[in-house]
């Protein structure tokens, strides 16, 4: 029975080392990138996506959608698709679709989401 709870208490401490690596890095990649030639003087969302990403279209791009309806002018919002502005999301090092780029007034990197990102995650992140 103590081996089990050894075994387990093991697993459980390599899933958490992995989150903190995951963070971490997430981390260093925001510090690593530079802001934007300018800033726009309002939070800026940028959405990288591609014609051949389902969840992109079926996911992402409703909650983007309601995410400008709410907030109008309030935040900038850019749509690019990755085939089509390749330097721009190799600049964002953007690993996969659907990810969005959470720029603060100044132009400067506040945030990177991987994958979908719900409504409320992305509003707190804008605000």
């Amino acid at each position: 029975m103590l081996e089990r709870v050894l075994i387990t208490l093991l697993v459980l401490g390599g899933l958490a080392a992995c989150w903190q690596v995951w963070q971490f890095y997430k981390l260093r990649l925001v510090q690593s990138l530079q802001p934007a030639e300018t800033g726009a003087g309002a939070p800026t969302l940028l959405y990288f996506c591609a014609d051949y990403c389902a969840p992109c279209k079926f996911q992402q791009a409703p909650i983007i959608e309601r995410l400008a309806a709410k907030l109008g002018e309030a935040v900038i919002i850019q749509s690019y698709d990755v085939t089509e502005h390749a330097e721009l999301a190799s600049r964002y090092r953007v690993m996969t679709v659907p990810t969005t780029v959470v720029l603060n007034a100044g132009g400067q990197v506040a945030h990177v989401n991987y994958g979908v990102t719900d409504q409320a995650k992305l509003e707190a992140q804008l605000l």
